[in-house]
């Protein structure tokens, strides 16, 4: 089987159109043409609904299910090739969540040495991203955090740490005279929180859909620090982890009392089809070290 066969067939599901596939793999249209019948010679069954040339085309129900196989078959070809490339480097990328970078790595970099410190190359994104470029090859490891527990056959993601969630207020916000609250008491306050690839974010609008409340964000940022400091200064609130190490004397955390409690929790990933290279294997020995896995 070709694999150019698949991509031609992949897209020509998407366009419903030769012509444009053609055009964007900058082929001849017969080229696309003699992909698709090699395919359905390879299976034995008709995988498209020609009908009318001037009409869109449709895939059989057989058609639908060589696509499904298909985009498995392209998504793991493409995974070998990134993961063969990056086996034979030296250095290790790995996904870093700012939380985790501020109030984790620090911990892992005291244990390794400078000459495989040096090694590491860390892409700072919230744990949403990290999970897909960790899934797609663009991380070799990644840490994350999560509420649910990631379901994925393909990762291994060993949890280190757990923390809940608090309400960050300024001092003096009538609010911190309390110790604990509620969400739906937070109904009317406007919200400093990070990003939408944070999973603070989806804590966020999973707790307002619980208390059927639509509290207003008025800001978003990729740090804890930058949300501590407004905070700090009264314009809003914020949803956090505990795992955020909060120092500021102006700044209150309460604890939310919903129930179920939310619980952060931190882990380490990688995909299970990765072989690491000697360097990476040293790299890796001190970080699960370190996190005592």
């Amino acid at each position: 089987m070709n694999i150019n066969d698949l991509k031609y067939y992949v897209a020509l599901s998407n366009e419903k159109n030769f012509s444009k596939v053609a055009q964007q793999y900058s082929v001849s249209q017969p080229t696309i043409s003699a992909a698709v019948k090699r395919l359905e010679s390879e299976f034995n069954s008709q995988l498209l609904m020609r009908g009318n040339p001037h009409k869109a085309i449709t895939l059989t129900r057989t058609g639908e299910q060589l696509l499904v196989h298909a985009k498995e078959i392209l998504y793991h070809y493409q995974l070998a090739s990134t993961e063969i490339t990056n086996s034979q480097r030296k250095h290790l990328v790995v996904g870093m969540p700012p939380i985790i970078e501020t109030n984790y790595f620090p911990l892992i970099a005291k244990q390794l040495p400078k000459s495989l410190l040096g090694n590491i190359e860390t892409v700072e994104e919230g744990s949403l991203s990290a999970l897909q470029d960790l899934k797609s090859g663009k991380l070799d490891v990644s840490f994350l955090g999560y509420v649910d527990n990631v379901a994925d056959s393909e990762l291994v993601i060993d949890e280190f740490n757990q923390q809940p969630f608090s309400i960050l207020v300024a001092k003096s916000n009538p609010l911190a005279k309390l110790k604990t609250v509620s969400f739906a008491q937070l109904r009317n306050e406007s919200f400093i929180l990070f990003k939408n690839n944070f999973v603070h974010d989806r804590v966020f609008h999973t707790l307002a859909q619980q208390n059927h409340i639509r509290p207003q964000v008025i800001f978003r940022s990729s740090e804890s620090q930058s949300i501590v400091n407004m905070v700090a200064d009264g314009i809003g609130i914020s949803l956090l982890t505990q795992a955020v190490k909060v120092n500021n004397p102006n700044v209150v955390s309460l604890r939310l009392n919903d129930e179920p409690q939310l619980m952060f929790k931190i882990g380490f990933a990688y995909r299970k089809s990765t072989i690491f290279g000697e360097d990476q294997r040293k790299i890796l020995k001190v970080i699960r070290k370190a996190l005592k896995l």
